[in-house]
């Protein structure tokens, strides 16, 4: 007998447009590369893509998490009996050096590279530096994601050669956060970046500049050739780790507001819907990716161009990869754009 009821009671996902897990294509001989993958959104994302017999590689900051998540994940593909496989990678994205060099090793050994979700990121923690003397919600979430999407364009392009036309696609993990960016914001320079705010518009201005980085690789880097997408997307109010850093910031009521979104947000299960459906959907293929490329989406199947009139300014955008390409020379002493 059929039921008429949903899968899910929770508000936050009843009120959005579904991808669900049976949607997926199978991924059989695809690779993919998904940055915090060891907890959350980006867990979910690893999981499913694996599931549909994708060998999926992940990155996170922290070794006893990212071990046990591989683990875990790679036991539960063996029981179901999954053809796809999972590889942690222990990264930093706090620091370019390390970042590039890792990038630079994997883009020599993989042969191929179908699928990248740029879903790492530091939520609405307080304001900090890291070791590199910058703004630590900036470089990890922005600045360590311009770095390893750069330096794996040939790779991807090489897979674009061969694979089927418009499967090659980047996932910018963005969100309506993006919405409380300080209202200034330019991009304009290191000192700019660097100066000290409240935790949520240092969140929500880098979810801002992956919508913006979205846009501008496409228009830069992916407007010849064969196909490869760009898009970004926002999961929705999603109950996972990077709730917490509401009460870091902000103390007893921060705390409250954590408990709110976790009362009523999506799973994380759930939360990777948009980034999935991004990444792998058939909806979106060689008749139609134009309308998607540079695009954000608040949603599985949503309407684009939903933005702020900041995240559309042109001018915030070349400041935006601007401001990356200078970092780089400067930390790297090469610019990658």
């Amino acid at each position: 007998m059929t039921s008429f009821m949903p899968d899910t009671l929770n508000p936050a996902t009843l009120l959005s447009k579904r991808f669900r897990p049976d949607q997926i294509p199978d991924l059989s001989g695809r690779v993919a590369l998904v940055t915090g993958g060891s907890a959350g959104i980006g867990y979910w994302d690893v999981a499913a893509l694996a599931q549909h017999g994708a060998k999926v590689h992940f990155v996170s900051a922290n070794p006893d998490h990212g071990r046990q998540a591989e683990t875990d994940l790679n036991t539960a593909l063996e029981q179901s009996g999954s053809k796809g496989s999972i590889v942690y990678h222990q990264l930093d994205m706090g620091n370019l050096k390390k970042v590039d060099s890792w990038v630079k090793k994997f883009a020599q050994q993989e042969k191929r590279l179908d699928i990248l979700i740029a879903n790492a990121g530091i939520g609405q923690a307080p304001w900090g530096l890291t070791d590199d003397g910058l703004e630590r919600h900036f470089e990890v979430n922005n600045l360590a994601h311009y770095v390893i999407v750069l330096r794996l364009l040939d790779l991807m392009k090489e897979t674009a050669a061969t694979a089927k036309p418009a499967t090659v696609r980047i996932v910018m993990q963005s969100s309506e956060m993006h919405r409380f960016a300080p209202s200034g914001i330019s991009f304009a320079s290191k000192e700019e970046i660097n100066e000290k705010g409240d935790g949520v518009q240092l969140y929500g201005r880098t979810k801002l500049g992956l919508i913006v980085f979205a846009r501008e690789l496409a228009c830069r880097k992916l407007a010849e050739g064969n196909p490869i997408l760009a898009i970004s997307v926002h999961p929705g109010t999603v109950d996972t780790d990077v709730q917490k850093a509401w009460g870091q910031s902000y103390g007893a009521l921060g705390s409250v507001i954590d408990k709110l979104g976790r009362l009523v947000g999506k799973s994380a299960e759930e939360g990777a819907e948009a980034s999935l459906w991004a990444a792998v959907s058939t909806d979106i293929n060689q008749s139609n990716w134009k309308e998607y490329q540079g695009k954000y989406y608040t949603e599985p199947y949503g309407k684009a161009d939903q933005e702020t009139n900041q995240a559309k300014d042109q001018a915030v955008a070349d400041n935006f990869w601007k401001l990356c390409s200078d970092l780089t020379e400067e930390l790297l002493g090469e610019r990658l754009n």
